[in-house]
């Protein structure tokens, strides 16, 4: 009997455990951390955690609205591919307006707390990108 106890209340502590173990990640969402090994994959990636973690969105294109990334994002990485518009500018506003701030090709912000918008760029400037981008598109900066 103290077996057969035994071995359901070990079985039911490991479904416990399986079930209270949270999800990093759904098969359908990419999560790349940057990497000096990682080879360029043409995206923008932005999580809303700070170092690389809760993966929001990746974009390959130019985004007038981040959508629920929208003033969520504390770190981004831009790994699009090198050559011509490889760069970032983000933007305080919508439709690329306000502030702005460049990243350039390969560079990861790993805590967005660390960083603000340009000075004298339009509303929005000076502040902290933590938790306040809004758009991009993609440029060449000198």
């Amino acid at each position: 009997m103290g077996t057969v106890r035994t071995t359901l209340i070990g079985a039911a502590l490991a479904a416990v455990t399986v079930a209270a173990t949270p999800l990093t990640a759904q098969a359908s969402e990419p999560v790349p951390v940057p990497s000096a090994r990682a080879a360029a994959d043409g995206y923008l990636h932005v999580y809303y955690n700070r170092g690389y973690s809760g993966w929001c969105d990746d974009w390959s294109g130019e985004a007038p609205d981040w959508g629920s990334c929208r003033n969520q994002v504390s770190s981004l990485w831009n790994n699009g591919y090198p050559g011509n518009l490889d760069d970032i500018w983000v933007y305080w506003g919508l439709n690329y307006t306000g502030a702005r701030r460049g990243v350039y090709n390969g560079v990861g912000l790993s805590d967005l707390r660390e960083w603000t918008f340009d000075a004298n760029t339009g509303p929005g400037s000076g502040e902290w990108l933590n938790d306040n981008i809004s758009s991009h598109r993609w440029t060449n900066l000198p």
